[in-house]
């Protein structure tokens, strides 16, 4: 049986907001900028506040897989290209 490939549908404005797990594997979001984000007790809270901050808007949010740690700044090095990673909100 083959794979589904999934491709995640970038907002035209581009990702917002990436949502995941730090080295010390507490959930943390981060705005491209560096300017808004947050430490979360856990990925619904986390993927909450993102879409919140982001007015629901598809495709804002990225949530990356649980085994991809993110650092500072790293949130938006061009990771979101990888298998795997999909955009909150989305179906």
């Amino acid at each position: 049986m083959g794979r589904a490939s999934f491709e995640p549908e970038i907002h035209p404005h581009g990702i917002r907001f990436t949502v995941g797990r730090d080295a010390g594997g507490r959930w943390v979001v981060s705005d491209r900028k560096g300017l808004v984000g947050g430490i979360f007790t856990n990925r619904a809270a986390a993927v909450h506040f993102a879409m919140f901050e982001s007015d629901h808007v598809p495709g804002a949010v990225l949530c990356v897989p649980e085994e991809v740690t993110l650092g500072p700044n790293a949130a938006f090095d061009g990771r979101w290209t990888q298998p795997g990673m999909k955009a909150a909100g989305r179906t």
